[in-house]
């Protein structure tokens, strides 16, 4: 699959291909379904002031990066139980202290 966009657009599997300031861009997007992982290969040909070839590649997990943009975090459920049975135990113990009694 080969897009052609303008940059600043979100780029799509496959490959990406657009017009930079001075030159073009050429990038790669791969994501394996099997460990969440995305990667992106970006080859860039500046021609303007000091013609260079640039090179780089990026690789991260959406899952992680997605809550990190929304504030969260990945919790193991041996955590998750552990806070669960100590949330148990305290609602026993203020339970006679409660307005409200649960039934």
């Amino acid at each position: 699959m080969i897009h052609f966009n303008k940059g600043g657009y979100y780029r799509k599997l496959g490959l990406n291909l657009y017009m930079a300031p001075g030159g073009f861009v050429a990038v790669w997007s791969w994501y394996d379904f099997a460990t969440h992982e995305a990667s992106n290969h970006r080859f860039r040909l500046r021609l303007h002031i000091k013609p260079r070839i640039l090179w780089s590649v990026e690789r991260y997990n959406v899952i992680t990066s997605h809550l990190w943009d929304i504030n969260c975090e990945l919790v193991q459920r041996e955590v998750l139980a552990d806070l669960k049975a100590v949330e148990g135990d305290v609602k026993r113990i203020n339970e006679p202290l409660a307005y409200i009694k649960p039934q």
